[in-house]
């Protein structure tokens, strides 16, 4: 009786593992989500602070941290969390300075934030390591997904979009 119990409380316990795993496409899927959606931004905050691992997902981790700043009101608590997740996702990139998806996700922060918050600086060097990058990328569905991401959001003239396409 024993023996089976440990045996069920062994076979929860990797169930329950499994299934609190990071599934990184659906947060790649509902990264632009995020902005707009309060109760999105804290799930995906929430279960990447307790999973992320890699500096991609914690690229994203950062990335949501940011996106908190837009659902608080509280001025100290905006600035915090935009300071926290762009000192995290520059942790990142400098851990991984040829990783395209961060760079993505670093455009798109930069590309969309109020100027006076003074976090523009990488956009030209971004959108060109993407246009230069993206087609390397081996991933097929990952990067459908941020061309698409980049084609809808007109950072690039047409001529950029084929390259970018390729």
């Amino acid at each position: 009786m024993v023996k089976l119990f440990s045996t069920f409380i062994f076979v929860f316990i990797v169930f329950d593992s499994l299934a609190q795993q990071l599934n990184l496409h659906e947060v790649r899927k509902d990264f632009n989500k995020g902005v707009q959606d309060e109760a999105l931004c804290k799930k995906y905050l929430s279960h990447l602070q307790n999973h992320a691992k890699s500096p991609l997902e914690k690229g994203y981790e950062a990335a949501f941290h940011m996106f908190m700043a837009k659902h608080t009101s509280n001025p100290f608590k905006k600035m915090n969390y935009f300071k926290g997740g762009k000192k995290m996702l520059e942790t990142q990139i400098k851990a991984e300075p040829n990783n395209t998806e961060l760079r993505f996700i670093r455009l798109c922060i930069q590309y969309y934030i109020p100027d006076f918050l003074g976090y523009k600086q990488n956009i030209e060097e971004d959108k060109n390591f993407l246009v230069n990058n993206l087609h390397k990328m081996s991933d097929e569905r990952t990067k459908d997904i941020i061309f698409k991401y980049l084609k809808g959001a007109k950072m690039y003239n047409d001529q950029e979009l084929t390259l970018l396409a390729r």
